[in-house]
Formats: structure tokens, C-alpha cells, sequence
């Protein structure tokens, strides 16, 4: 009995391994993080950010890219509060929006900044990632008084949805991450 039960646990251990290494390999096909990111202070207390997002798509949002479906990818900075005693406050600052959709007649990509008008057009898909997943000397709206040397910092995060779902793919986009990519945050506290 007792070799049995270890001879169970050794599979059971096994499962959970392989369970665990196929996790990863699918984690490893898509992915959304930031690869460099900066904020730098211009005087008088004016904030420039620049970042660059190193993005992987899965098989199933570039075929969607292919089929006609927009990517927009948001990049969202929250105003932060570290409290000891309590909840951190936040304040939203500015949400940063980029789409990507691809033209089939003319077999270009398009990166457009909805904020800004600009548009670019690529003819191959890993340009026009790296075009919508860079911002450079972005202007963060001006920070209230208290936040300057007063515990608080910027917070930043990066996600990159599907736009054009219908009803039903929105609510099964709430259960599976197959739809969107959601990157780690950057903490950037505020000297």
C-alpha cells in the first residue's frame, strides 16, 4: 500500500510538472510587457514619458488581426498614494490609446493614435507592433500640488484588447485571456 501511494504521488507529481511546463509554453506565445520605460521631469514640473512595450501576439489575435479585427492596445497612468494604514488612493492621470488593423487590398498594417490623428502604415506586422507599443516625449497632464514629494508615484499599465467583439466574444473575453494581453505594472514614484 505505502508503494503504491508513493508510486501515485510520483505521477501525481509528474502531471503537475508537465501541467506546469505546458502553462509556461502558453504563457510564452503571447505576452504584453514593457521593455524600456522612462519619466523624466522638464522644469517647471512638467513630466515626459517614453516607453517602448515588447508585444507578442498569440496565433488567435493575429488571425483576428488578419480577419478585419482591430487591436487597441491602452496604456493607462494612475496617480498613486502609498498609505500605511489603509488603501492606497489613486487618481487616473491619462489613458493612452493605439489601434492596429490590417488592410487587405493593400496588405499594409496601420498604427493610428486616436488622441493625436496620426497614422502610420507598415508593410509587415513586426513594424507596426513596434510603432504602436513606443511613445516618445509623451506630456503627462500636470500633477496636483500634493503629489510632489509627498509619497506618491505614477503607476503604469499596458493592455491589448480586440476593439470589434461582438456581444458574446465580450463576455467570453471575461473568462479567458485569449482575447487580450495585460502587461505587469511600473511603479515610478515621484521625487
Amino acid at each position: 500500500m505505502i508503494t503504491n501511494l508513493s508510486i501515485m504521488q510520483r505521477c501525481l507529481l509528474i502531471g503537475l510538472l508537465l501541467c506546469a511546463l505546458w502553462g509556461q509554453a502558453l504563457a510564452a506565445e503571447s505576452h504584453l510587457q514593457f521593455r524600456e520605460f522612462s519619466i523624466r521631469i522638464q522644469p517647471p514640473k512638467q513630466l515626459l514619458t517614453n516607453f517602448k512595450l515588447d508585444v507578442e501576439l498569440s496565433d488567435y489575435l493575429r488571425e483576428g488581426l488578419l480577419n478585419g479585427l482591430t487591436l487597441q492596445q491602452e496604456t493607462r497612468f494612475t496617480l498613486e498614494w502609498h498609505n500605511t494604514w489603509w488603501w492606497n488612493t489613486q487618481k487616473p492621470l491619462v489613458v493612452v490609446k493605439t489601434e492596429l488593423k490590417y488592410h487587405p487590398l493593400s496588405k499594409q498594417y496601420q498604427v493610428v493614435r486616436p488622441d493625436t490623428k496620426e497614422n502610420w502604415n507598415f508593410p509587415n506586422l513586426s513594424a507596426a507592433i513596434e510603432q504602436m507599443g513606443t511613445l516618445s516625449d509623451y506630456r503627462l497632464p500636470a500633477l496636483p500640488e500634493d503629489a510632489w514629494g509627498d509619497n506618491a508615484a505614477i503607476f503604469v499599465t499596458a493592455t491589448l484588447t480586440q476593439q470589434s467583439l461582438e456581444l458574446p466574444l465580450k463576455l467570453k473575453s471575461l473568462f479567458s485571456d485569449r482575447y487580450s494581453l495585460e502587461s505587469d505594472g511600473v511603479l515610478w514614484p515621484i521625487p
